[in-house]
């Protein structure tokens, strides 16, 4: 239970981390360089440093992540009492983070306004989302649709949370099709590696 509790924390604090350090690199790159190529430039340097920070805190914490798809593909494939952990309590605990984290970052910067816009139709932006992970990454949309009161939109819910999570559950089933299952990987190795038996001989 408490290693449960501080997984939970971890992903809380590092949800709230993930959506202010994403928003402190744009400020940095848009405010201290010279040109939009030397921004751009400097925006995916810091980018590509926050990725290798974040991958280290989620190692440091034994798996505390960011982002609800990541957790939830491993989680289908697991145990039922895994499941209903990840779905009821960590990816809960990832949104009420990024909903956390957007508001430090509001009152902190209040002139910053950040939402997502859907420029095409909603079946557009679901197949788009669906297709290529557009967002990938639904619990910082439902932080800032949450500041923006539109989090319980059809748009919001279709193309940011049904779609990409009906991604993940394709994916995941693709995979057990093509590669198997990793039940099934131990025992096969287990009965190909054990030595025979030798029978015994009655006196």
């Amino acid at each position: 239970m408490a290693g449960a509790g501080r997984l939970l924390a971890a992903d809380f604090a590092i949800s709230l981390m993930w959506v202010v350090s994403n928003e402190l690199i744009k400020i940095f790159s848009l405010g201290y360089a010279a040109s939009q190529l030397e921004g751009d430039i400097l925006k995916c340097a810091l980018s590509v440093a926050n990725l290798f920070a974040f991958a280290y805190m989620s190692k440091a914490t034994d798996g505390g992540a960011y982002n609800p798809l990541s957790v939830l593909a491993p989680a289908i494939s697991a145990d039922f009492s895994n499941f209903l952990f990840t779905v009821g309590a960590r990816i809960p605990a990832q949104v009420v983070g990024s909903v956390y984290g957007v508001k430090l970052i509001m009152s902190t910067f209040p002139w910053i306004e950040h939402k997502p816009h859907l420029k095409v139709d909603i079946a557009t932006g679901a197949l788009t989302e669906d297709l290529t992970g557009g967002c990938m990454n639904p619990a910082p949309v439902m932080g800032w649709a949450f500041a923006n009161k539109q989090h319980i939109t059809k748009e919001h819910l279709i193309v940011y949370w049904l779609a990409p999570v009906e991604a993940t559950l394709i994916a995941v089933w693709l995979c057990g099709i093509l590669f198997g299952t990793k039940k099934d990987k131990p025992s096969a190795v287990k009965k190909a590696t054990s030595p025979p038996q030798k029978s015994e001989k009655s006196d």
